[in-house]
């Protein structure tokens, strides 16, 4: 007879199946691939800025200073965020968050295709993504918990964290 005997065991998950273990939960999931593609959005966005304020002002010190505006008030206020996604729906904090930031990304874009901005309004714009990205990480660390189980936490929090240098780290302990 072929098959697999009902009494026949299934061999242990290695380190690198374990990590990938919270895909199989479809809430992690699908939060797991819109939030790659938010991230990987995000560093575009990043990447783009700084580009535009290379461009327009040909100053690496303005690069700088303008991913310092951004990084400055997201520091800032994050212990902000955190406090208000543990009183608030985390969902709907990271909605809004993501809706928020691909509305200032959207301004950005109009501005620069009208060929109007200016310095000032990348400085201002990179401040208030600061501000609602301080918003949006803390959800997200919130809503991974109420996801998947505990046992599988620790994976999903480094699959969303993309924390490579932990993997080899479960890799080598199986």
């Amino acid at each position: 007879m072929s098959g697999t005997s009902v009494g026949a065991s299934v061999p242990p998950a290695n380190g690198l199946t374990r990590i990938f273990r919270p895909l199989a939960d479809r809430d992690f999931r699908l939060l797991f691939s819109g939030e790659t593609i938010s991230l990987l959005g995000d560093q575009f966005h990043f990447v783009a800025l700084a580009w535009l304020v290379l461009q327009m002002t040909g100053s690496g010190l303005a690069v700088g200073t303008v991913l310092m505006v951004a990084g400055i008030p997201r520091a800032i206020f994050i212990l902000v965020g955190g406090a208000f996604a543990d009183r608030a729906s985390p969902r709907t904090v990271m909605l809004a968050s993501n809706g928020l930031r691909a509305a200032f990304v959207g301004v950005l874009a109009v501005l620069v295709l009208s060929g109007s901005a200016e310095l000032w309004q990348l400085y201002v714009l990179a401040a208030i993504f600061g501000i609602v990205d301080a918003f949006f990480w803390p959800a997200l660390s919130t809503i991974v918990p109420m996801l998947v189980a505990e046992a599988r936490l620790p994976a999903a929090m480094r699959l969303l964290g993309i924390d490579f240098s932990r993997l080899s780290d479960d890799v080598g302990h199986a």
